[in-house]
């Protein structure tokens, strides 16, 4: 790439724009557009004769050598006290080297196709990008970028040369349609000022390692090459999920202001293990959703008391290779000693049939199929096999159960079975086990309406906002052309929202809200307003929720819900909260949150 022939602070000859993204890396940078080359490899087929296959054998294994060579340094912890999840992304691609099936298969391919082994990692590494990019649901979706990871990784091995990503002009913003892990950790690097891809969830491993960097990064922008020009000065909001194109230079000023305060509230309180205050000494509890173990130790630092939500299904590297008992054992008594005394929450395998594997045919509308609770009771094999090991790993430290996608209390009761079933066997055998609390997602509308009846039957529920709003209205979330649909503020939302706050109240139970409504400021009044006491959220929005609570009155958040229950429309809904935001508490939002939409 060129050295810049502008400099940010020279004239800007064309209009601002602004482009509605998602922010996936908390941060500001502003920045040149560098557009970054997504090609992948292309190798001949080359057919062997037989007396060639072991040498070619021979190669290949040569190769994974060198690649877990290079992913053992990667994965190495030098600093227990930096940069943790390096260690476990970098980890799971030695997993998939070692310990699935995935470089047999391609020893496979080689012998009984007689190919090159170029040929024989791309024909496998391509059946699993069919299966996992079929997946429903981001989090698995963005899983395929490690096995192509991977699969690169092998052929660059084979071919002697190092994968990199060269940048000559540091602050640069990078442009790339996906982004692997191992692109991170170059272009880190060369200290980019942000990054902009078109796919890419909170959860895929390139997101969490650009947190991880504290580099800004947002997604969800298509058709990059005809919106954003090579050379454009951009500023990449990742705290509001814009891309502002060409901006002024107010616009520049202004985001300068915001990035010399770090872009985050500096509120941090003394005793992070103590809860947070708000003005008026009401007690509200922060957690942490995680995937990562390791991502706890900022959390905790940030002020958040505990995991509300360790999503187990993150342990599932490969569809159909589901953990062994052992293995959950290890990975739930790390995640709960990192917990401590505050305890973690791991909810049970949140999959579909693409991810269990076996002989079964894919659904054709995933999201209201077989998955989630249904798939554990339906196929308790592997249900049993994770509570046995989180029913263990209980022994000696504090971990809860959360039971993902419930719709009614008859699967309480037969998950309840299940797991005293499984107590039984454990301690007849002589094995320590613990007495994990059980609670329930509420997600779904039957939950909503019967979560009176669910409340008799936890101990605790986890309300989930982002699969609420979209199985309450109907809206697929990862749909483009129904956005427009997916309404958080839809009065039915908020209302729904209230009775499920109101039946845990009258049951004497907690709940936790989580989901993209506990972790953006915005909803966050209103969600105390209604009656939350407890929200879980990402570990980037622990800090700057502590400070918004920290600074405003329940009686005042009581009054917006008053101010709101009239009206009909989530836009009418949106314009309220604005409003009563600027008139009251102004300077505890985030610069530019409260100009964007957030209906």
């Amino acid at each position: 790439m060129k050295q810049a022939a502008h400099s940010i602070d020279q004239a800007v000859n064309s209009a601002e724009r602004h482009l509605a993204a998602i922010a996936v890396s908390r941060g500001i940078g502003i920045g040149r557009i560098a557009f970054l080359d997504g090609e992948k490899r292309q190798f001949f087929r080359i057919d062997l004769e037989p007396s060639q296959i072991d040498a070619e054998i021979s190669r290949l294994r040569q190769a994974v050598a060198e690649s877990i060579r290079q992913l053992s340094e990667l994965a190495a912890n030098r600093d227990p006290d930096k940069h943790r999840s390096i260690s476990d992304i970098f980890g799971v691609h030695l997993l998939i080297i070692e310990e699935s099936s995935f470089i047999e298969k391609i020893e496979t391919v080689i012998q009984d196709i007689a190919v090159n082994a170029e040929w024989a990692i791309k024909t496998v590494s391509n059946r699993y990008l069919k299966q996992q990019g079929s997946v429903p649901g981001d989090h698995f979706r963005e899983k395929y970028l490690d096995i192509e990871d991977v699969a690169d990784r092998l052929l660059t091995s084979l071919n002697g040369s190092r994968p990199a990503v060269h940048l000559t002009e540091p602050d640069a913003v990078i442009v790339v349609h996906e982004l692997r892990p191992s692109a991170i950790m170059e272009l880190a690097k060369s200290k980019p000022a942000a990054v902009i891809t078109e796919r890419g969830g909170w959860t895929s491993h390139a997101s969490i390692l650009a947190r991880e960097f504290a580099l800004p990064m947002v997604t969800g922008i298509h058709d990059l090459e005809q919106v954003l020009l090579q050379r454009d000065l951009v500023i990449v909001d990742g705290i509001n999920g814009q891309v502002i194109v060409n901006p002024n230079h107010e616009t520049i000023a202004s985001f300068r202001a915001v990035i010399a305060d770090n872009g985050l509230a500096v509120f941090l309180p003394e005793g992070s293990n103590k809860g947070t205050l708000t003005r008026d000494g009401t007690e509200i509890v922060i957690r942490a959703n995680i995937d990562l173990p390791d991502a706890y130790n900022m959390a905790e630092k940030l002020g958040a008391r505990g995991i509300g939500l360790y999503r187990s299904e993150s342990l599932i590297t490969l569809p159909g290779v589901i953990p062994t008992e052992d293995e959950q054992f290890a990975a739930y008594r790390k995640i709960a000693g990192i917990a401590g005394d505050a305890g973690v929450r791991i909810r049970t395998f949140d999959i579909g049939l693409d991810l269990a594997g076996g002989n079964r045919s894919t659904e054709r509308n995933p999201s209201l199929g077989l998955r989630a609770i249904r798939l554990s009771l339906s196929d308790s094999a592997h249900f049993r096999t994770q509570i046995r090991a989180i029913l263990r790993a209980a022994a000696s430290h504090k971990i809860d159960i959360v039971l993902p996608m419930i719709t009614g209390v008859a699967e309480i009761v037969r998950s309840k079975d299940i797991i005293k079933e499984e107590r039984e066997l454990l301690v007849n055998a002589g094995i320590s086990v613990g007495d994990p609390g059980i609670g329930a997602m509420i997600e779904v509308p039957s939950a909503v309406f019967t979560v009176r009846e669910i409340a008799g039957q936890a101990d605790f529920l986890c309300l989930g906002t982002n699969d609420l709003v979209q199985y309450l209205l109907a809206v697929d979330r990862d749909n483009d052309a129904v956005a427009e649909w997916y309404q958080t503020l839809h009065p039915a939302v908020i209302r729904a929202i209230g009775d499920v706050l109101a039946a845990c109240k009258d049951a004497g139970i907690t709940v936790s809200v989580c989901g993209e409504m506990a972790g953006s400021p915005f909803y966050v009044p209103l969600l105390l307003g209604l009656g939350a006491r407890e929200l879980s959220v990402h570990v980037n929005a622990v800090r700057q929720i502590r400070h918004l609570v920290s600074g405003i009155t329940i009686q005042k958040t009581i009054d917006i819900v008053d101010k709101i229950r009239t009206l009909e429309t989530a836009d009418h809904i949106e314009n309220a909260l604005r409003e009563y935001y600027l008139q009251h508490w102004s300077g505890l939002f985030p610069t530019g949150l409260l100009d964007s939409k957030h209906r």
